[in-house]
């Protein structure tokens, strides 16, 4: 096959590429060593019982249930998904750092950097859709990063990636933000059009097209599971209980609860991060959110809603403003520490138990995440101002490639994150795993096209399609011109 010698090539490189891989695989044995098999929050179980024989419905990616039916006919618990996660993490860093024109102590911190993050670190202790997606965007990042600097844009490396995007959009609702810079990206490097703006706005163009599709195939799948449901109304409640307490008028629609509903009983059930305790923790009840698409009290809850941002917008603005702040901020120390991170395997129905990590080193991590999790090292922010900093270096050097490739990382993490102020039914860390990972990407990218553009390298400039050559090679580093 004409792609083998391709791969080939690039992994028998050199030296210093194998050193690369040497490191990632010690990363990832003494990562697994102190998290394996991962922990388990409940939505990871839920979808495990799913795929065991379950009713499945589309209140999640339909991705990771079918990952995980792939994964019980080959052993039981997420420990398959957990080392799966840091091979496609660990294979995007390795991918990205052999393209860095840095030397290889600088590239070995990389991909330290990638897993050591503190928000990453947490985050891929346990097992999820949240962290399966920031793991597969992260390597098809990486393959994209391969195909750009290589002198012939690698066919197979592209298709590769696009599959790791189709995946990723099945995996997330929101994920369809996420994707669209890496698309167009992945279409710009095959039409070899990275100088002129007119062929951009083609491949947006493109880009554009693709995704929609993507997304439509998605659907497609989608509509195979037992019981399709509508997902907006467990937001959109949500958010006209909050406005009710602030307006002192019980504005949900009568058919959502129970007799005796007041305006106190919402205020004592209602929690700032999450939606979770309004249906609940009222006493005189609340309907589950999730009806039949075709339920006409979809249309009740979306008209009330609409209803009462327009009357009271100030009350709706409000509260998803607190919402945003605690989603990207850090959380305060009473609230649940699910929040920021998990420790345990949650037993769902009739899964087989799994026996967590038990070690003291694993012990002593999470004694470690309790103390920080109230803290700003594990809150969303500083990576959002690390990405706007890569953005602004980046558009700088934009015509050379490094600076191309942290301009996507960095749109993709922000456009991943931008709908969840308006979206985001909780205040939970992990919805924010893949914007703070890809602003470690970008700020590193970005920088590298500055060391790139400004130093004579030579042992350290060969191409990442072939062996060294002793001298800089500019097509690496910069956008051809023709």
């Amino acid at each position: 096959m004409k792609f083998m010698p391709v791969i080939e090539q690039y992994w028998t490189a050199g030296a210093s590429r194998n050193l690369l891989v040497a490191f990632a695989v010690t990363i990832l044995v003494v990562y697994a060593l102190v998290f394996y098999p991962g922990a388990m929050g409940f939505d990871v179980a839920y979808q495990w019982w799913q795929s065991r024989g379950g009713e499945t419905t589309n209140i999640h990616g339909i991705g990771m249930t079918w990952f995980w039916q792939l994964e019980n006919l080959i052993t039981t618990g997420p420990g398959l998904l957990f080392v799966l996660q840091l091979m496609l993490l660990l294979t995007g860093a390795v991918l990205i750092a052999d393209c860095l024109p840095v030397r290889q102590v600088w590239k070995l911190f990389f991909l330290l950097g990638t897993i050591g993050a503190p928000v990453c670190f947490v985050q891929f202790s346990a097992v999820g859709s949240d962290t399966m997606l920031t793991a597969a965007l992260c390597c098809a990042l990486g393959m994209l990063v391969v195909a750009a600097h290589a002198a012939r844009a690698s066919a197979v490396l592209i298709a590769l990636s696009v599959l790791l995007i189709f995946f990723a959009l099945l995996l997330r609702k929101n994920a369809l933000f996420a994707v669209f810079p890496l698309l167009v990206y992945a279409i710009h490097i095959t039409r070899k059009s990275r100088s002129t703006s007119s062929n951009l706005r083609s491949s947006i163009a493109l880009g554009i097209a693709l995704v929609a599709l993507m997304q439509i195939g998605s659907w497609m799948l989608e509509s195979h599971v037992d019981r399709r449901v509508a997902i907006f109304p467990a937001t959109a409640m949500w958010d006209l209980a909050a406005m009710s307490i602030d307006a002192n008028e019980v504005l949900l629609p009568p058919s959502t609860y129970g007799p005796g509903m007041t305006v106190d009983d919402l205020r004592q059930a209602l929690v700032p991060y999450a939606n979770t305790t309004l249906f609940e923790k009222t006493h005189a009840g609340m309907r589950q959110p999730f009806f039949d698409p075709n339920d006409p009290m979809n249309d009740k809850i979306r008209d009330a809603w609409i209803a009462s941002i327009v009357r009271f917008p100030k009350y709706y603005l409000a509260h998803r403003w607190q919402v945003t702040r605690f989603l990207f901020g850090s959380k305060p120390a009473e609230w649940p520490r699910e929040l920021v991170y998990y420790a345990d395997e949650y037993h769902y129905r009739d899964n087989p138990n799994v026996n967590g990590n038990a070690t003291k080193l694993h012990q002593w991590f999470v004694g470690l995440f309790e103390t920080l999790r109230s803290t700003w090292a594990l809150a969303a922010y500083p990576y959002l101002v690390v990405a706007l900093a890569a953005l602004a270096l980046a558009w700088r050097r934009r015509q050379l490639l490094g600076a191309q490739a942290a301009l996507v990382a960095c749109a993709s993490g922000l456009l991943y994150a931008m709908p969840l102020p308006l979206i985001s039914p909780s205040a939970e860390l992990r919805y924010l795993g893949w914007t703070c990972l890809s602003s470690i990407l970008g700020i590193v990218l970005a920088l590298s096209s500055f060391y790139s553009g400004s130093k004579k390298l030579e042992a350290h400039a060969d191409n990442c399609n072939g062996p060294r050559s002793g001298s800089i090679r500019r097509s690496r580093y910069s956008v051809d011109s023709g």
